[in-house]
C-alpha cells in the first residue's frame, strides 16, 4: 500500500471520528447516572417550598450504596421555583442567579424513570437553604427570610405533634367523607391542648379540609397507600366467620368458612366479595367508626379455630356454630360461642375459683373453669 493511498484512510478515519463527536456532542456525559440494583432507597420525603407543599409524582427519597449518596429531590422540582429555569435540550441545563450548570451522570441520578438531582446541588443550582425533618419524613426549602420564617413556623408546630401524627405531614390521604383525596398541609396542635391536632389538608380541586384529631387517632381519613394497598392485604384468603362481632344481618354462619375475592373502601364501609364452601358468591358490608381493620380484625378468623381444639367432640362443636352454651362447657368454648363478655368477676377461696361472665342481662358462672349454671 503506497505512502497516499495510507493518507487517504487515515483522513477518512479522522474525519469519522469527528463526524461522530460533533453529532453526539458527549452523549454519555449529558446522561444521568442509572443507579444500581443494590442501592439502597429509604422513605418518601414530601417536598415543602417557603413551607407551601409541592404536589409532585415524584418524591424525594436518600439515596445511598451509590457513587454520591444523599438526600435526592425531582429536577422537575426547579421548574416549580421562581427565578430557577430548565433547558430539557441535550444537555439539560439549569439557570439561576447562581450560574448556569449542566445535568450530567456528576450531579444527577435516573430513578423509576425520573432524573433526581442531589440536596446538595439543588442548593449550589438555586441558591436555597433546607431542613430535612426525619420524623415527619418532609424536606423544607426555603429562598430568603420569608420563607424561612414560614418553614421553621411548620416546623415548629411539628415539635408538638406527637410522632404518630408527624407521620402524615405532607402525605397523600383519603377523607373518609364525599371520598375525597388530599395532601396534608399543616398540623398543629389545637387551642394549646396536648390530645386535639387540627389537621389542614389540601384537596384536589385546591380547596381546604380541616379535621381535628382526638388521642392521635384521624377518624376521619387513611394514609392513600392504605386505602390502595386494602385489598392487597385482605384478597385472596380463607377466613372464619365470627357472628358474635359481625353485625346481625351478615349472611354468613357462625364460623363459616368463607373466601375473599375481592374487598374494597367506599367512605366509612368495606365492601367485601366472598366464596363460601358451596361455592356461592356472596357480598356484605361492614361499617366501622375509626379503624377500618376492626370489623375483619374482629369479625373473622384467619386460623380456622376447630384445628386449635382437635380434641372437642362434635357435639360441642355444634353447639359452638348455633352459639349455643351449656352445662360443662369450659371458658374457651364460652368465648367461641358467645364472645367476649362484658366483664369477669372473680370471687377465690382456698379450693375453689368462682367467675361471673356478665352478658347484658345475662350472667353465665364458672366453678374452676367450668360452666355450672347460667341467669337471664
Amino acid at each position: 500500500m503506497n505512502y497516499l493511498k495510507i493518507k487517504r484512510i487515515v483522513s477518512l478515519v479522522s474525519l469519522s471520528i469527528l463526524f461522530i463527536l460533533f453529532s453526539n456532542p458527549l452523549q454519555v456525559t449529558a446522561k444521568p447516572y442509572v443507579i444500581p440494583e443494590n442501592a439502597y432507597v429509604g422513605f418518601e420525603y414530601s417536598i415543602f417550598v417557603d413551607g407551601k407543599l409541592i404536589v409532585l409524582r415524584e418524591k424525594s427519597y436518600t439515596i445511598e450504596k451509590i457513587k454520591n449518596p444523599d438526600m435526592y429531590v425531582p429536577l422537575k422540582l426547579l421548574g416549580k421555583l421562581k427565578d430557577v429555569n430548565i433547558n430539557y435540550n441535550i444537555p439539560i441545563t439549569v439557570s439561576s442567579d447562581q450560574g448556569t450548570f449542566n445535568i450530567d451522570s456528576t450531579n444527577s441520578v435516573l430513578f423509576e424513570n425520573s432524573t433526581y438531582i442531589s440536596l446538595t446541588n439543588f442548593q449550589k443550582f438555586t441558591g436555597y437553604k433546607s431542613k430535612e425533618d426525619y420524623d415527619s419524613k418532609s424536606v423544607f426549602l426555603w429562598s430568603g427570610s420569608e420563607g424561612e420564617k414560614e418553614s421553621k413556623r411548620l416546623l415548629q408546630q411539628l415539635d408538638m405533634v406527637s410522632y404518630d401524627l408527624q407521620s402524615f405531614m405532607g402525605k397523600k390521604v383519603y377523607i373518609y367523607e364525599g371520598e375525597k383525596v388530599g395532601w396534608v398541609k399543616e398540623l398543629y396542635n389545637y387551642e394549646s391542648s396536648s390530645n386535639i391536632v387540627k389537621a389542614v389538608i389540601q384537596l384536589n380541586n385546591g380547596t381546604i379540609y380541616e379535621d381535628l384529631i382526638f388521642d392521635n387517632t384521624p377518624t376521619s381519613f387513611i394514609d392513600y397507600w392504605d386505602y390502595e394497598t386494602i385489598g392487597f392485604y385482605y384478597t385472596g384468603k380463607y377466613y372464619w366467620a365470627n357472628k358474635n362481632y359481625l353485625p346481625s344481618s351478615n349472611p354468613l354462619g357462625h364460623l363459616e368458612k368463607v373466601y375473599f375475592t375481592s374487598v374494597k373502601l367506599k367512605g366509612k364501609n368495606l365492601f367485601i366479595q366472598a366464596k363460601r364452601s358451596n361455592g356461592a358468591k356472596q357480598t356484605f358490608k361492614l361499617s366501622f367508626y375509626d379503624d377500618y381493620k376492626s370489623p375483619i380484625a374482629s369479625g373473622f378468623y384467619t386460623v380456622n379455630p376447630r384445628t386449635a381444639y382437635p380434641g372437642w367432640s362434635s357435639n360441642i362443636w355444634n353447639k359452638i356454630t348455633q352459639q349455643k352454651i351449656s352445662i360443662g362447657m369450659n371458658t374457651q368454648q364460652a368465648r367461641l360461642s358467645w364472645g367476649e363478655p362484658e366483664r369477669i368477676n372473680t370471687y377465690n377461696t382456698s379450693n375453689l375459683r368462682i367467675e361471673q361472665w356478665v352478658y347484658g342481662r345475662t350472667y353465665l358462672y364458672f366453678y374452676n373453669g367450668k360452666l355450672e349454671s347460667w341467669t337471664d
